[in-house]
Parts: C-alpha cells; sequence; structure tokens
C-alpha cells in the first residue's frame, strides 16, 4: 500500500518469485498473503485480525498451515495444466482427495463450536482459508455436465455453515467473488491467459 493505492506489478511479483500479492509500504516490497497481511494487520491494527494469544496465533497457523494443502488437489481441477490435460476422471479423484482433507477443517469447525475460527467473528486464519472456498463454490458451474460431481457433501455441516457465515461478512460481500464469477474469471483466464481480461469479463457476476 503506497499513497493509498495498491501498486501492482508483473515484474515485481516476478522479482518474489510469482508470489502474489506483493504490497508496497514506505519503498519497502513486502511478497505473500500471509506475511502482508501480518504485517499490514500490525501497522493498521483496526479491527485486529491476528489473537493477541501467541498459543492461539500458533493454533490458527496451523489450521491455515493444512488447509493450503488443499491446492495440492484444487489446482488440477480448475488450472490448466501446462503440457498436459487433466480428465474429468482424474479431476474427480482430486475432488474426492480434497474432500478427505476437509474433514480435518470439519473437526476443527465442530470443536471450536463457533461460527467462525475466530469465535463470533472472523480473524485472520478466517480470511487466509476463504480464497480456497471461492474456488471450490465454483466448481459445479465450470464443471460443466459433470458439476454435480464436484458439490461438497451435506455431512460437511459445520464447513457448510462456515461459508454462509463468511458470506455474510462485510469483507466477502464487497470483494468475495461469487460462485458463477469465480466460475467464468477461471474459465477466460484458462483460455486466454489474461487475469486482468478475465476480471473485466467476470464483473458484476
Amino acid at each position: 500500500v503506497q499513497g493509498g493505492q495498491e501498486e501492482r506489478s508483473s515484474g515485481i511479483n516476478a522479482e518474489y518469485g510469482g508470489k502474489v500479492p506483493v504490497v508496497v509500504h514506505k519503498g519497502k516490497y513486502i511478497p505473500e498473503s500471509l506475511i502482508a497481511s501480518d504485517y499490514l494487520d500490525e501497522v493498521f491494527p483496526e479491527p485486529k485480525l491476528n489473537p493477541s494469544d501467541p498459543l492461539q496465533k500458533a493454533l490458527d497457523r496451523v489450521v491455515i498451515e493444512k488447509q493450503s494443502a488443499m491446492m495440492r488437489n484444487l489446482y488440477p481441477i480448475f488450472a490448466k495444466m501446462p503440457n498436459r490435460v487433466v480428465t474429468n476422471e482424474e479431476k474427480l479423484q482430486h475432488f474426492e482427495n480434497l474432500v478427505a482433507q476437509l474433514e480435518t477443517f470439519e473437526e476443527e469447525l465442530k470443536n471450536r463450536g463457533t461460527p467462525y475460527l475466530g469465535g463470533q467473528s472472523p480473524v485472520m486464519a478466517d480470511y487466509m482459508i476463504w480464497p480456497y472456498f471461492e474456488r471450490i463454490e465454483g466448481l459445479p458451474i465450470l464443471m460443466g455436465d459433470v458439476g454435480d460431481k464436484f458439490v461438497l457433501p451435506a455431512h460437511l455441516e459445520h464447513l457448510h455453515a462456515w461459508i454462509k457465515a463468511m458470506r455474510s461478512t462485510d469483507a466477502v460481500k464487497a470483494y468475495g467473488f461469487s460462485p458463477k464469477r469465480m466460475a467464468t474469471l477461471t474459465k477466460i483466464y484458462n483460455e486466454t491467459g489474461g487475469y486482468d481480461d478475465a476480471l473485466k469479463e467476470s464483473s458484476g457476476m
């Protein structure tokens, strides 16, 4: 953040190994979502998103790390893989593996017994995990005729309640992507490789 504006540059992102976003503050570059978010939470602490208790912060990081592992199965479903085509059968297997991974998050939400990981309001962990679920919710639309096979199962009831709660937050209402927009954006990006164009064409969905 510099001068109140977000600065984006593909050159900067490339310099930092392609990690996004890259935040610019006081002339310094801060790459990668969690690192940048932690920094902004310290510099602009209203509202404070990280727990003040070091133990709870560490436990939340464990949850974030576990959920970030979902990308190994999520990425081959929605992304255009270099030099190969991923079949629908392979994508379905990845989705089944993904659902199995989500059982741990379902159990975490059940044990915490609150709408969000942070209790009655979301914290850093909720927001860091949320983008994965925007992609997951877009899969039934993205996958077209076989989309009904890519719906999160009903038995993950605490996860479904968490998704609904996250959709109700001001931040997600303002900046989140609907399932339709996520599916459309992903399709356009896979076809053209142009993220900015995909954002423009999918706006309003």
